[in-house]
């Protein structure tokens, strides 16, 4: 049951849907000032916003169609009436790039400074729509708490079955909700520290939002994994279309930084080292899985492991952009300049 936060005549508002509204117009302050800061232009990102949503929102529900087809009384149904059903949320990812070609082209801007600008507020709005869960029916963690002392939030959340019982299960979306705050503020720094920073190969636009897909990738893929109502292909009951796209954008991430490395420092033994080490987490992560969809009562370890194969992940593609960046070259030179100069004998 989704709470009404207001009721009058026949307007009927909700609490989920006033939170989301309160994210977007927070995230929407935060990336015009970001969009200020980074001397880029306020209509490109005014253009952004609307445009995202007016692309992202049908193809989140489209995907959610195609895998979940028996929920909904055919496609056109699907995608005129939003009053049910639900969303593939990384389905956003191609509309809000298209919003952002389009807007900085309408523009006569750069789409990967525009996508900068917006990174840490797209965390934000992700954050609120993950806290928006609580207000509403959308509790739909498979894992159950049983632990008395651990039954509550930040852990885990009550929901009411179907014979009227109160039980308590992992807070999935909750926990995404302060990873996704975690991130934005991560963001934000990485943001005013570093986006000025030279590449010794490709671009200095556009880390800022490979940044945040790499983050909000690792940590879906791996909190996916705990809802019951996964989605995933007709052909595919194993591994869930989120997991599989989230795995692409890290593994596209990861050659997109490899190459930039190879060109900046040529190709080293390093370099097949760190690749490795991603391949030994991808499988160990798609192994934990298997585990845990056979074994129930492993959650906790399944997780851990997983957990830890993610920050690798994420680990080995950070270490690959900073060999690409000048940030190492940079750093150094500033500590010699903050030393005092010695005096000649």
């Amino acid at each position: 049951m989704n709470p009404i936060a207001v009721y009058y005549d026949t307007t009927v508002l909700y609490w989920s849907a006033i939170i989301i509204t309160v994210g977007l117009l927070a995230a929407l302050m935060m990336s015009l000032s970001l969009q200020v800061t980074n001397k880029g232009r306020i209509v490109s990102m005014m253009l952004f916003f609307p445009l995202a949503l007016a692309f992202s929102i049908p193809l989140c529900r489209m995907l959610h169609w195609y895998c979940h087809q028996e929920q909904y009384d055919g496609f056109f149904k699907a995608m005129t009436d939003y009053s049910a059903g639900s969303y593939v949320l990384p389905a956003a990812i191609p509309g809000v790039w298209l919003a952002a070609w389009i807007a900085a082209k309408l523009d006569d801007g750069d789409t990967a400074k525009l996508l900068d600008a917006a990174a840490p507020g797209m965390a934000l709005v992700i954050a609120f729509v993950r806290l928006s869960a609580l207000f509403s029916s959308a509790c739909r963690s498979k894992i159950s708490v049983t632990t008395g002392v651990l039954q509550h939030l930040p852990i885990a959340a009550g929901i009411t079955n179907s014979a009227g019982v109160t039980e308590y299960r992992f807070a999935t979306f909750f926990v995404h909700f302060l990873l996704m705050l975690l991130f934005c503020l991560l963001l934000l720094k990485f943001f005013m520290k570093y986006r000025n920073f030279p590449m010794r190969a490709g671009r200095r636009e556009g880390n800022t939002v490979n940044m945040f897909l790499l983050l909000y990738a690792a940590s879906e893929m791996i909190l996916d994994s705990t809802r019951y109502d996964s989605s995933f292909l007709p052909q595919n009951g194993f591994v869930s279309i989120v997991q599989i796209v989230t795995a692409v954008c890290i593994l596209l991430l990861l050659i997109h930084y490899s190459r930039l490395s190879i060109q900046a420092n040529g190709t080293r033994i390093w370099h097949w080292l760190l690749w490795a080490l991603w391949l030994v987490a991808l499988g160990c992560g798609g192994f934990t899985e298997y585990l845990v969809q056979r074994h129930g009562d492993w959650y906790l370890r399944c997780y851990g492991a997983m957990a830890l194969c993610c920050i690798i992940l994420i680990a080995v593609v950070y270490r690959l952009y900073v060999t690409a960046s000048g940030r190492i070259e940079d750093e150094g030179e500033e500590e010699d300049e903050g030393k005092p100069a010695e005096s000649a004998e």
